[in-house]
Order: C-alpha cells, then sequence, then structure tokens
C-alpha cells in the first residue's frame, strides 16, 4: 500500500512540476494543460515495462572473393565479385544491409538471398551475368570502387549498421597467394568453418571461381 502511496505522490508531484514549464512536457492529451486527465492517463500505465525490443538478424556469411582476377579473363573492372552465403533454411530480405569498407552498397528493397542459397555483388555486373547461373541473386556495387589486391577488409552490416560479419582477407600471411591474379578465386573453405580465420579459406578449384553457386571445395574439408 505504501508502495502505491508513494508512486501516486510521486506521479502527481512530476505532473505538477511539468505544469511549471512553458513547455508542458506533462501535457498528455495537448490541451495547453497538465490536469487530472493527464495524471489518469499516466495512471492507466502505471507500473508497465518499457523494456527495448531486442531486433536480431539472421547469420549470413561472405562465402567468395575474386579480388585479382588473372588477365586471361578479363579485365579487374570486368571480373571482380563478391558472394554472400545464407545458412539459412529460409530466405532473408537484404532491404537495409550493408557492404562496407571494401566496397559499397546498400542493399535494396526486392533484394533477397534465398535460404541456404548465394547473392553476388559484382564490381561489373554486365560481365558477370553471362557466367552466373540463370536467376541468381545479384547486384553490382557503387561504381569507380575496386577490390584491393593485396587484401583488405570486407564487412557486412545489418541493418542497424552493426557489423555482422568482417573478413580481412590478404594475398599472404596464411592466406592462399594462389586468388592473388593467377586465375582462382579466394574460397570460404566449408560451411562449418569460421568464416573470418585466414585457414578458414583456400583458392578455388575453378578459373574464375564459382559466382553464385556452391564453393568448389565445399565438401572436401574436415571440419573439428
Amino acid at each position: 500500500m505504501r508502495r502505491n502511496v508513494m508512486g501516486l505522490a510521486a506521479l502527481a508531484i512530476l505532473a505538477t512540476t511539468h505544469s511549471l514549464h512553458a513547455q508542458c512536457t506533462g501535457d498528455l492529451n495537448n490541451d495547453q494543460s497538465v490536469d487530472l486527465q493527464d495524471l489518469l492517463t499516466l495512471l492507466v500505465h502505471y507500473g508497465d515495462s518499457c523494456e527495448i525490443p531486442n531486433t536480431s538478424y539472421h547469420q549470413l556469411h561472405v562465402s567468395e572473393i575474386h579480388y585479382n582476377p588473372n588477365s586471361a579473363q578479363g579485365n579487374d573492372s570486368d571480373w571482380e565479385f563478391l558472394e554472400l552465403y545464407n545458412p539459412n533454411a529460409e530466405s532473408v530480405a537484404l532491404e537495409g544491409w550493408q557492404l562496407a569498407n571494401a566496397v559499397a552498397l546498400t542493399f535494396q528493397t526486392n533484394d533477397t538471398i534465398p535460404g541456404l542459397g548465394f547473392f553476388t555483388v559484382a564490381r561489373n555486373l554486365d560481365s558477370l551475368l553471362t557466367v552466373l547461373p540463370v536467376g541468381a541473386h545479384c547486384a553490382e556495387w557503387n561504381s569507380g570502387e575496386g577490390l584491393n589486391n593485396t587484401g583488405e577488409t570486407v564487412e557486412l552490416r545489418s541493418p542497424d549498421a552493426a557489423i555482422q560479419i568482417a573478413v580481412a582477407y590478404e594475398d599472404d600471411d596464411g592466406w592462399s597467394t594462389a586468388p592473388d591474379g593467377q586465375g582462382p578465386s579466394l574460397e570460404w573453405f566449408d560451411v562449418g568453418l569460421a568464416n573470418d580465420a585466414a585457414d578458414s579459406w583456400s583458392f578455388s578449384l575453378v578459373f574464375g571461381g564459382t559466382p553464385g553457386a556452391a564453393n568448389s571445395a565445399w565438401g572436401l574439408s574436415d571440419p573439428e
């Protein structure tokens, strides 16, 4: 009983205090005064929990990086690409997700990545469409940007701008060197491995990589 009386007293003081301010912060019904009706409105919600909803996002991965195509394939500006993988059974709407740091792209309303499927992001989508599977989910990152041939960080951010995964690839220091201009892409070796670790990545067994399709080495590793 004492707690309720104290609570009511606090609300009354709050309403009275707000009435002294020119901006009428406590005027909940916008009648230009802080009165009993405002106090009753507060009482209706007295004791309500005001927890902030916990927004969570599906886990997605960077699955392939083709940062330095071989000259026999063509110019870097035509054939560079990144690939995302969705390990979830259901498709994920990508609106509001972003690629950042290495390249920049904000995914649009119609961008989705199918369950257990891929989304390919190209430097030149016209070129890559000639090798992508029919119906592949894809987009083109912002023009004028290219992947660094010696390495940089590919960030995937959820709509709240939080970094969901960051892959800091290199062309040495434990990373496979073959993707650096020798023909293969850099592939995430298997879905059971840490996405951001150097020893979880290897070179593609296919010249030019496997954009929009399962990586060439998947199933060949033995994750612990």
